[in-house]
């Protein structure tokens, strides 16, 4: 195997000698001097200086010497991943979120403890231009947000779900089926920051009436409890509002009608020991039943038939 004579190599140059090196890979010395010669006939290139005894290596087996310690290290790093998810994984996951996804985030991080209680939770709440750039510049792992507001190109994505955006507010006695994007506009709004898909975003610039635009959720709710805002929100919000009197939700028609929130991380970082432990949990069937639960919610607040 080229990872293993790639071992030999690393111990013959660190002893200096076929034999030590041998004794250090715990093989016998023409095993070894057989595995190098085989890395030479696989490069293509002769690596070690060839005599009676090692008399160090060629300009080209510096070259390769290199490429058997950046894969040694990688190894040594796939070990220690693949031990910590056996033994319980110990580690850190720095997840961002935008405020729309605060009720089914939470999901998620009881999820992931129940299964992983040794992993270390970081949950911070931005923009989706300052999750990406988190990504980017390592800041964050993964971030939960809307798939319109990225960019494919740049990172990977997972969808999780799609949401029905709906209208919550204090309607009176006349409640609606339904409204249109046009009402929705006419209307007094509380509208949670960072919230929205550009296409959502896009519509609620064409409002008719200034918003009152805020990061926090209870600072919303306590808007529109007033009966004088009313908030476009995801459908998984709909919790925040159940205990508030007189409160209901009701369906937004037109385009567009539904957000999707998916996981995105930088490129290749689905590979990571934390990442993978994140999406292995957001996958599960398990998680489907809480996601749906939390989803379903705004029923208790929609019109009866």
């Amino acid at each position: 195997m080229i990872v293993r004579n790639f071992e030999y190599l690393l111990a013959l140059y660190r002893e200096g000698h076929y034999g030590n090196a041998a004794r250090i890979c715990n093989v016998s010395q023409p095993t070894l001097s057989s595995g190098i010669r085989q890395l030479e006939k696989d490069m293509g290139v002769e690596i070690v200086r060839h005599g009676r005894r090692y008399d160090g290596l060629t300009l080209e087996g510096y070259r390769v010497l290199a490429l058997a310690q950046k894969m040694s290290d990688d190894c040594r790093a796939l070990d220690r991943e693949l031990a910590a998810l056996r033994s319980g994984f110990e580690g850190e996951l720095r997840l961002g979120i935008v405020p729309g996804t605060t009720s089914i985030s939470p999901i998620l991080s009881a999820a992931l403890a129940e299964k992983f209680p040794l992993l270390q939770q970081t949950i911070s709440t931005a923009s989706p231009c300052s999750l990406l750039q988190g990504i980017k510049s390592n800041g964050l792992d993964v971030a939960l947000m809307h798939l319109e507001n990225t960019c494919m190109e740049d990172f990977d994505t997972r969808v999780l779900h799609k949401e029905r955006l709906f209208l919550f507010g204090c309607f009176g006695l006349e409640l609606p089926a339904s409204v249109t994007w046009e009402d929705v506009l006419s209307r007094q709004l509380c509208l949670l920051a960072s919230t929205f898909s550009v296409a959502v975003e896009s519509r609620l610039e064409q409002s008719k009436m200034r918003s009152v635009v805020t990061d926090s959720v209870s600072v919303l709710v306590s808007h529109i409890s007033t009966g004088r805002f009313f908030a476009v929100l995801p459908q998984s919000l709909a919790n925040n509002f159940l205990h508030v009197a007189n409160v209901r939700a009701v369906v937004i028609t037109g385009t567009p009608s539904h957000c999707t929130i998916a996981l995105v991380a930088g490129k290749n970082s689905f590979e990571s020991a934390s990442v993978r432990a994140f999406l292995e949990v957001a996958s599960s069937p398990e998680l489907a039943i809480p996601v749906r639960a939390i989803m379903s919610i705004h029923r208790r607040l929609r019109a009866k038939d």
